[in-house]
């Protein structure tokens, strides 16, 4: 028997851990999540042509970015900063850089 390679698919959540982590991709959509707005970036497509979408964490900082931007929209979003929570028990706060090329704008139809 012989084996043969899987391809691997972007995970369909993006959670950095360290700075410097980024990811970059259009926007293909902007959703409501349980905890407010959530950026999901297009991946590209899988070996059947469908879109492989990856969906941005839903922190605070990092919702304030939506507001100037659109679906369709290129972007690179990079954690510059992590700072230690104020309260024990509770979540750092992630800081993001957040950038757009506006040369590599794509179209999308209606969800």
């Amino acid at each position: 028997m012989a084996f043969e390679d899987v391809q691997e698919v972007a995970p369909s959540y993006w959670k950095p851990e360290k700075i410097g982590d980024n990811i970059e991709g259009n926007i293909y959509e902007i959703n409501d999540g349980n905890y407010g707005k959530q950026i999901v970036l297009d991946m590209g497509d899988d070996e059947n042509g469908e879109i492989v979408t990856t969906t941005l964490p839903s922190h605070k900082q990092l919702q304030n970015f939506i507001p100037k931007l659109k679906v369709g929209e290129y972007i690179r979003v990079e954690l510059v900063k992590i700072l230690p929570a104020k309260v024990e028990g509770r979540n750092d706060t992630m800081i993001y850089k957040v950038q757009k090329d506006p040369d590599r704008f794509e179209e999308y139809d209606e969800i």
